[in-house]
């Protein structure tokens, strides 16, 4: 029988399910929810390979307002998605597709996105060791989809304006500014996340913006050390079940 861990929250606001053992989400989710800017009333939101629901889970918390969707091709983390979901009772604000998101259009997600989100696989594929475990393995390499097909799938599911954030590898920095490069998404800003004041950075947040082109700003880098840029009240307490 499989195991899963419950995470609560936000002061046990919310709680999060996952698997004990595959793939679970690292501290990247909360801080690119974040550096997020609040939407507006009736803004539409997209979480590309949202796992087991954590972005749409602390939007949907934080920003009722707004209509946040999840795809994720996984039907096992899917499912434990929309379990999130509906435990803290998100339905009004969230949902859950259980799709490649290269199969989906503004058609099948009745229009366009204001925000598209994505913290996707981070290596390339045929690159380091594969994951025997399969959910890690699609989650963490570039297997379903690569940063040039999530940048080209954003650029489709975007309205005009719209942003495109995503958390990745700062390494990786070059691959998704040639990526968005042959799409109308245009660099907006960046900010390094450094893991201590003296340690070079992990990751790295790129914000780009539909049809808009602007000089793309380096912003302060993130420092998760530092109290005042993350709350740390958000780190999980895990219960196992």
């Amino acid at each position: 029988m499989e195991k899963f861990t419950t995470d609560r929250l936000f002061g046990g606001k919310l709680s999060v399910l996952q698997p004990a053992k595959g793939y679970r989400y690292s501290m990247d989710p909360f801080v690119l929810c974040s550096r997020i800017p609040p939407p507006c009333s009736g803004d539409r939101i997209l979480d590309i390979g949202c796992g087991c629901g954590i972005i749409p889970v602390i939007l949907g918390y934080f920003f009722p307002q707004a209509s946040i969707t999840g795809v994720e091709i996984q039907t096992k983390l899917a499912e434990i998605a929309l379990k999130n979901i509906i435990n803290n009772k998100l339905e009004q604000a969230v949902s859950i597709i259980n799709e490649d998101v290269n199969n989906i259009n503004p058609k099948s997600t009745n229009g366009p996105f204001d925000l598209i989100l994505s913290n996707p696989p981070y290596k390339k594929h045929n690159t380091g060791r594969l994951n025997p475990d399969l959910q890690k393995a699609i989650a963490r390499h570039e297997i379903t989809m690569n940063i040039q097909s999530l940048a080209a799938k954003a650029e489709t599911l975007l309205r005009h304006k719209g942003r495109f954030m995503i958390i990745f590898p700062s390494e990786r920095l070059p691959d998704i500014e040639q990526a968005v490069q042959a799409t109308s998404i245009y660099p907006e800003w960046i900010r390094y996340i450094h893991t201590g004041q003296k340690k070079t950075p992990k990751r790295v947040i790129f914000s780009g913006r539909k049809d808009i082109t602007a000089p793309k700003r380096i912003l302060p880098p993130i420092y998760l050390s530092s109290s005042n840029i993350i709350d740390m009240n958000i780190l999980p307490k895990r219960i196992n079940s």
